[in-house]
């Protein structure tokens, strides 16, 4: 695709760069909030002649910021910290948008932007815990920021080790696959809440652990911070040390029932069938009649 011009308006930015049903598949900061306000970056971006991958690298950089700044324990410190992971958040819209407009959508861009996901979702569960560190001298609450920043991790991850299982298949077996476009994986509307079974539960546990969920009350506790703050110091330690003890629980739980119900074998089967021609041409066999 040819690059487009580096003089867009608005109008013709929104026209391009979002994608199909931005409005309705995604968590609601980023339907909200981020998607449509992105493209005001997208304009300043595009004008700065910045490319999409000079975008990610300013929201990874942003997102270092933003748990050093939580890291240091000061009032001053977290509400910084939690204004540049907004902007990051904000920043990870940007550079999807800036990838359309001028036509390098790519796998190394995708690529990139989770590498940067991963590096914040680290850094900011650690900050949580060593920023109480910093401000308490308990060193035992950098344990708690580990903790957070393993299970987090582990959540996050868990797609990227199905999706390598599921090359490593794909690559070094004997078969080949078609995809026939099976139901995992795909983009869609966020689930409701179960209203009966482990669901009724977990569901809203799960939902705690994600980054808009932990954005907004970030910002609510900022928002304390700024007026009340031992409530403040109060709600952090809290939220800490129970995120702390939430998050690894649910990645080993989730890890331990994907693996009990053979849950990768079973999202395997929905994406591809073995393609049985091509193998018996491959083993020499005459094909089957169709």
């Amino acid at each position: 695709m040819r690059p487009r011009c580096d003089q867009p308006t608005l109008a013709d930015l929104r026209a391009t760069v979002q994608k199909g049903r931005h409005r309705e598949i995604g968590n609601v900061l980023a339907r909200r909030w981020a998607r449509p306000s992105a493209v005001y970056g997208t304009w300043v971006a595009v004008r700065w002649g910045l490319s999409a991958h000079q975008v990610t690298l300013l929201a990874l950089l942003t997102s270092l910021g933003s748990a050093l700044g939580v890291g240091v324990g000061t009032r001053t410190g977290f509400v910084v910290g939690v204004a540049l992971a907004f902007t990051a958040f904000w920043l990870d819209r940007v550079d999807g948008q800036v990838a359309r407009w001028r036509g390098t959508s790519g796998l190394d861009g995708v690529f990139f932007d989770y590498v940067m996901h991963h590096v914040a979702t680290l850094t900011l569960g650690f900050a949580l815990g060593q920023g109480l560190a910093a401000r308490t001298g308990d060193t035992r609450w950098s344990l708690a920021g580990f903790a957070i920043a393993l299970g987090w991790a582990v959540l996050s991850l868990q797609n990227d080790c199905r999706y390598k299982a599921f090359f490593q298949r794909l690559k070094g077996g004997r078969s080949t696959y078609r995809v026939s476009c099976g139901s995992g994986g795909r983009p869609a509307p966020p689930a409701p809440w179960p209203r009966r079974g482990r669901g009724l539960l977990t569901w809203p546990l799960y939902k705690m652990c994600e980054q808009h969920v932990v954005l907004m009350g970030l910002a609510l506790l900022a928002f304390v911070a700024l007026f009340a703050p031992s409530i403040w110091e109060l709600g952090w330690k809290g939220s800490t040390l129970a995120m702390a003890l939430l998050a690894p629980a649910l990645a080993a739980g989730r890890v331990a029932r994907a693996i009990t119900r053979g849950a990768v074998e079973a999202e395997f089967a929905r994406w591809f069938q073995a393609d049985e021609a091509e193998v018996e041409a491959l083993d020499g066999r005459p094909t089957s009649a169709v």
